[in-house]
């Protein structure tokens, strides 16, 4: 087996607790569920990819595990170790918190992947969209292979904030209780790594702890950020894409960064349509179709459609949680390989 070598930053850490065949299928359960690529399988190791950020390679010592993490970039070591602690913890309750990484000189600081950026300025998109510009220092981990990240919003009112910080797991700890963030997601829409400018989408809605602080911001404020992560812009010419609102900047930055020759549908639902005026460019062999919320269209329905009738076809699929859950029970006993689709939950109604 030969690991990519794009992913040169490395840290290791022993687990003695817990012997080896007790989590060999319930990792390679979890990597097929997550559509991630079990690069390698055997008595006594696996590997399992994480596309663009880096590998979990688990092996066998004659006392435990031995669990090593590899990745390109420093913040994508970090979110690699955060998010294993979450997946043990899944597996075996209390794991986790035995975790020693030989990288231990960044406990107690904040994550690499936490940015601080000041507003540059926000303008009207359509009828129902702000867009934020934003400037750092450093944003060349903001790549095409993952697109989303976190905003980090103190409560209301809160004028000396706590921000996140690194345990001795290596997971990142979050700050409780009054001074809680709210960390909704957000898709980077466009970027200038040169000159440390991005762009982002805010959909307006009553309610939302967002749309009041973007409605309330002005050019200068501080915005602190977490990324980037999730999903990347689908290495495909053939795709199915099916958003509501919540989704359109996501659905509109793949669909922009598709080959020329790409073939498929876009499916877009808003409460007005295609009224809602949200800029939409996709290559020629793409049908754009957009829907109005009170036609009682329903994007599962659709997508479930299409795909049956173009299985060879990326599904990308982002709206509401129960819209997401049925969408995925309906093609498990599919057992899709892994890389074939995005499907995920962008808000829930409960």
């Amino acid at each position: 087996m030969t690991l990519n070598p794009s992913f040169p930053l490395q840290a290791t850490a022993a687990v003695t607790d817990l012997p080896f065949e007790m989590i060999r299928q319930p990792i390679v359960i979890m990597a097929k569920e997550h559509e991630l690529l079990v690069v390698e399988d055997t008595a006594t190791a696996v590997t399992v990819e994480v596309p663009s950020f880096g590998h979990y390679h688990f092996t066998a010592q004659e006392v435990g595990i031995e669990i090593r993490v590899s990745a390109a970039l420093p913040d994508r070591l970090h979110m690699l170790k955060d998010g294993l602690c979450d997946h043990l913890e899944d597996l075996h309750p209390g794991i986790a918190d035995v975790l020693r990484w030989s990288d231990m000189a960044t406990v107690g600081a904040l994550p690499p992947n936490v940015h601080f950026t000041t507003v540059q300025s926000i303008t009207p998109i359509g009828t129902t969209f702000l867009r934020v510009q934003i400037k750092t220092e450093d944003l060349w981990s903001f790549q095409d292979d993952a697109i989303h990240f976190r905003l980090l919003l103190p409560p209301v009112d809160c004028t000396d904030p706590d921000w996140p910080t690194i345990s001795e797991t290596g997971s990142t700890v979050w700050p409780k209780g009054e001074k809680a963030l709210h960390r909704p997601v957000y898709t980077t829409r466009q970027i200038d790594h040169t000159a440390g400018l991005m762009e982002f989408d805010i959909f307006l809605h009553d309610g939302g702890r967002a749309t009041n602080w973007v409605q309330q911001a002005n050019p200068g404020d501080r915005l602190v950020i977490a990324g980037p992560g999730g999903g990347g812009i689908p290495e495909t010419s053939q795709i199915l894409v099916y958003a509501d609102e919540t989704a359109l900047p996501a659905a509109a930055r793949i669909l922009e960064s598709l080959p020329k020759n790409s073939r498929g549908q876009a499916v877009l639902l808003s409460d007005t349509g295609v009224n809602c005026g949200y800029p939409i460019k996709a290559p020629a062999g793409i049908t754009v179709t957009w829907l109005q919320r009170d036609a009682a269209s329903s994007l599962t329905d659709l997508a479930l459609t299409a795909r049956s009738e173009c299985p060879d076809h990326f599904l990308w699929f982002a709206c509401e949680k129960a819209d997401v859950q049925r969408l995925r029970e309906a093609i498990k006993h599919d057992k899709p390989a892994p890389g074939q689709s995005y499907i995920a939950a962008y808000w829930s109604q409960s």
